[in-house]
């Protein structure tokens, strides 16, 4: 089976002059935990651990896990041509070294990966190591899963409900305020929010798109004015859109972030490289003009000793030169 599905991957490869293909275990939101429509790294290496990259060029295949995970890897990769790459071991290359190495003959190598699923941050950084690999160039609009996958899940569509005032222990609106206070002391006028737990404890709701994990595929864009989601919203009930309604957050398809951050006209915006994919930050550097774009690093934006809405998201400003394009 898998090495039907690589058989079939390969084919699309050629057709579109990519050398490899790197597969994350991440969604759009950048989740440790994923829908089944974004476990594309398990469908093509037959690796299920949560955490792990598959690589995939014309003659050979790789897959990165750490310590967690060797001894299932070793088992669910055993019959494939997967060769076992241990993280955090001595002698194991990187991914870029490894491709580095695999593609030392190709003429002009060009490497695929899915820009919607793989990080900012991350991507940057492997476009820049794997340009001193022999000028390796990287494709970051083109997904092959779309073609290959014939029975690939489609994206949840889970009803979101309410979490009880009781649980959530503060309203939306004084969670936003607070938010839009902390974003002033950092001088910045709204924020991208990717990741999913940091949605729903932004807004008291809950869902349930991920296998045990209470959050629901969407993401949030606020600025000192305005609050949008961004939802399929067939997900969402009569209750749940007065709810919203209420609080004054406006809704958009999910699909439709990239196109809100084309008109966003704050001068400036916060946004989460580790959280926010290539895609859509790269659309942001690409889109917003004469603003100066923030990125962030280290948590500072802390919403109490305890919280820090979340640990992952919401950092510290590192400003980078004005963006005259």
């Amino acid at each position: 089976m898998i090495k039907q599905r690589l058989d079939s991957l390969r084919e699309v490869m050629k057709r579109e002059k990519l050398a490899a293909f790197i597969f994350p275990s991440t969604d759009a939101h950048q989740s440790e935990y994923v829908a089944p429509h974004w476990q594309g790294r398990e469908w093509i290496s037959g690796f299920n651990g949560s955490a792990g990259i598959a690589v995939v060029t014309l003659t050979k295949a790789a897959l990165w896990t750490d310590s967690r995970y060797f001894l299932a890897a070793e088992q669910q990769l055993k019959g494939t041509e997967y060769q076992l790459m241990k993280q955090r071991v001595e002698g194991t290359p990187t991914v870029a070294q490894w491709l580095g190495e695999q593609l030392a003959e190709v003429d002009s190598p060009e490497v695929g990966l899915d820009g919607m699923v793989n990080s900012y941050h991350e991507t940057q950084a492997l476009v820049a190591e794997l340009r001193q690999k022999g000028g390796i160039t990287v494709r970051t609009n083109f997904d092959p899963l779309d073609i290959i996958w014939k029975d690939r899940p489609s994206i949840p569509d889970f009803p979101v409900e309410i979490q009880p005032l009781e649980y959530a222990g503060e309203t939306l609106q004084s969670k936003l305020s607070r938010i839009r206070k902390a974003l002033r002391v950092l001088h910045a006028d709204g924020m991208l929010v990717s990741a999913l737990d940091d949605i729903a404890w932004t807004l008291n709701l809950r869902g349930t798109d991920v296998h045990c994990v209470p959050v629901f595929v969407s993401y949030l864009l606020i600025s000192s004015n305005k609050v949008s989601l961004f939802v399929d919203e067939r997900k969402l009930t009569p209750q749940v859109t007065a709810y919203l309604a209420e609080n004054g957050v406006s809704l958009y398809k999910y699909n439709k972030v990239e196109d809100e951050l084309r008109t966003y006209s704050e001068y400036n915006i916060l946004l989460d490289g580790d959280e926010t994919s290539y895609r859509t930050g790269n659309g942001i550097e690409g889109n917003i003009t004469k603003k100066r774009l923030f990125r962030t690093k280290g948590c500072q934006l802390a919403i109490n000793r305890h919280f820090c809405l979340s640990t992952h998201l919401y950092r510290r400003l590192q400003p980078t030169q004005d963006l005259d394009l």
